[in-house]
Formats: structure tokens, sequence, C-alpha cells
């Protein structure tokens, strides 16, 4: 059900992979009983599912966060906050608090160096409109690049951002286009006049792997979740480190991923434990009865909706605060700043809840009365 890469090879070996996914959800959804939340990767296909899910009732707990999902709301819960809000909430900290040109009335320049496809694009309108509604940035342009870049084709790009005075490139894309990136800016001198920031699906260390400490020096990316390079000892790391020992036994985990993973799978386990105990106190049967009489309604009602302040087992922080709302469907509102310094994967920020970034439309239309509408970010604390 992972839809990462697409091409006219992958079609013609496996065929549509838009209906094999719709496929795979109708075995899911005959059988008794009825799924109540699924686990679902690749923004486009999370989209596709959105009206169908609202009429069958089943939950999507969705790895991809594409802002359509979340406007207007419906069954599909994001696993963290929606990437133009992510994008623009490590865009804004960065200018604020990091940028070499901060405090002197500057205006950043910002590009987007991504994908041709609804994913890459992902993060282009919101971060657009809220570097227009702040004042701090100017997104002046978006370039595509292919899914597995060569190093000439990311180099004119790079030069051209050069005589345009850019200064900050995001990129919404999965780790091995963000490294050819940050090693072209490498090679062409330029890691002081511009810097480079993806999503959390290119974390700092995979990068770091990936192409070296010296190339990789003053690449960032906002995350989720506690990193175990940066914080060994860390509660949720430690868990992490005990998990691994036990299961996989790998000498590279955790990983940021990894801390992902769990996350997730803490997330999903706490929403179905929530809405048994709430089925248990609402109609006054037991555990046994409550597994039996659970549904997608209840899961949404007692579990998901309720997950503001959930640490999933110490993975994140304990100020995350969504659902900050009854329209809500994001299941974390904070980042923090990830970055290589000195050849280390390090901390950048504090926690800072991101700009909650919902289309003006949605407003008029009455939605999102019960949440406090953040355009910046906010710090929370360590």
């Amino acid at each position: 059900m992972c839809k990462l890469i697409l091409t006219n090879k992958l079609k013609e070996e496996f065929g549509n992979i838009d209906a094999r996914f719709m496929s795979a959800y109708k075995r899911f959804r005959i059988r008794k009983p009825r799924p109540t939340v699924i686990e679902m990767w690749s923004s486009p296909n999370q989209e596709m599912m959105k009206p169908i899910l609202k009429r069958d009732k089943i939950n999507c707990y969705g790895i991809g966060f594409s802002d359509p999902q979340l406007y207007p709301p419906a069954w599909n819960y994001m696993d963290c906050w929606s990437y133009g809000e992510s994008a623009a909430g490590a865009i804004e900290y960065y200018i604020d608090n990091i940028w070499p040109k901060r405090g002197k009335g500057i205006k950043a320049k910002v590009v987007h160096l991504t994908w041709d496809t609804a994913y890459g694009r992902g993060a282009i309108e919101p971060t657009t409109r809220h570097g227009r509604k702040t004042g701090k940035y100017e997104v002046i342009g978006s370039r595509f690049c292919s899914y597995l870049p060569t190093d000439p084709e990311v180099m004119a790009y790079l030069s051209d951002f050069e005589k345009k005075g850019v200064d900050i490139i995001w990129s919404n894309s999965i780790v091995h286009t963000p490294a050819v990136i940050q090693k072209g800016i490498y090679k062409l001198g330029l890691t002081k006049k511009m810097v480079l920031m993806a999503n959390l699906w290119a974390p700092a260390d995979q990068l770091l792997n990936i192409v070296g400490a010296e190339a990789a020096e003053g690449y960032m990316c906002p995350q989720p979740v506690y990193i175990p390079a940066a914080e060994p000892d860390a509660p949720g790391v430690k868990f992490a480190k005990m998990l691994n020992n036990k299961y996989r036994k790998e000498k590279d985990m955790p990983n940021i991923q990894y801390m992902r993973g769990i996350r997730m799978k803490a997330n999903i386990l706490e929403a179905v434990r929530r809405a048994l105990v709430g089925i248990m106190k609402r109609d006054g049967v037991n555990l046994a009865k409550a597994c039996k009489k659970i549904t997608g309604a209840d899961v949404k009602e007692f579990g998901l909706q309720t997950l503001a302040g959930y640490t999933a087992m110490d993975t994140t922080t304990k100020y995350n605060s969504a659902p900050s709302g009854k329209d809500d469907r994001r299941l974390a509102n904070h980042d923090r700043l990830i970055g290589i310094r000195n050849g280390k994967v390090k901390v950048l920020s504090p926690w800072y809840q991101v700009p909650r970034l919902v289309p003006d439309n949605m407003i008029k239309k009455g939605l999102f009365k019960d949440e406090a509408i953040n355009i910046n970010y906010i710090v929370k604390g360590k």
C-alpha cells in the first residue's frame, strides 16, 4: 500500500498502483468484523480514499501529510501536521533564530526544488501563503527534478539559485533527492550562501550517512520525535533501544525513522485502547463485549480525536496539542529543527508548535472555530 515512486516500468510490471490500492482496501473492508482504522501510506491515495472512508466510517491513519486530507475534515487522520505546516514552521524558525541575515530587515528568498508530483508540490502553496502573511520570506519559484536526480541536473538549478540570491531551498521528497542537492551545494561551494531543508522523510541521520560529514554540513530538517543520534538518554530513545535489542538487533538502530515507526504504532494502539474503555463506560459492558461492539466511529470519538498530549511511549513531546479541536485531524503539531553541525546530528531548536495553515475559505465556512489559529510558530520548551 506504499506508493513512493511510480514509473512506466513499475506500471508495466505491477499494473496500476491506484487500482491495486483500492483493491487492497476493498479486501479489508469486506472483512468481518470491518476494520476500524487502517494505516495508509501515500498522500495521493489517501486523498482519493477520503470520500470512501467517510462513507464506510473507517478511519485512515495516514503516513502521507498532504493538506487536502485535512480540509474539510473527514475520516482521514494524519500521523503529523501537514507538509505545508511543517515546512512553514521550519523556514520561519530558521529565519528568526539561525539565519545569518536575521534582524537586518531583509526578506528571505525561498525556492522549492522537489518532485513534480502531488507529494512533491505539497508544501509549495502553503508556504507561499505563509510567507505572504508573515512577511518574513517570499517563495520566488519552484523547480522540479527527477526522482533520482543526477549531479549535473541539480547543479544547473543551484547555479541559477545563486544568481537569484536564494537563501533557503525546500525539498518535499525522500532522502536520496536531498542527498544529491546537498552534495551539489557542497561541490559548488555554496554552503555559506544558501541552506537546504527537507521534510521528515529526509532525516538528517540518514543524509549524513549517505553524503558524509563534510558535504552534509548545514543540512536541516524538522522532526516530531526525539533523536537517537543526538539524545541517546531520552526516555523514548531508551525504549526504542530496548525494542531493537530484543527484536530487530540491528546495529544502526534506532534511528529517526525507527522512532517515528514506534510513535505511529503506539498512537494506533492507544486510540483503540481508549475506544474500548469508552465503550465499556458508555454501554456498561466488559472488555470482551466491547471488543465485539467496537466501530470506526468509536475509535474516532474515543480514541484518535483524544490523543492530544499523548507522548507515544515518550517518542515525542508532552507539548503536542493535536487534535486541538473537533475539526482537527492532525495527530502532531510540534517539531524541532534538526541539522548537521560539525559533522554530527544536532537539535537546533526547542520544541515549537507549527503554524496552523487552515485555508481562509474553511474559516469562512464556520469550521475550526474551537481552535486558536496561529499563523506563526510558537516556541514551547525543550
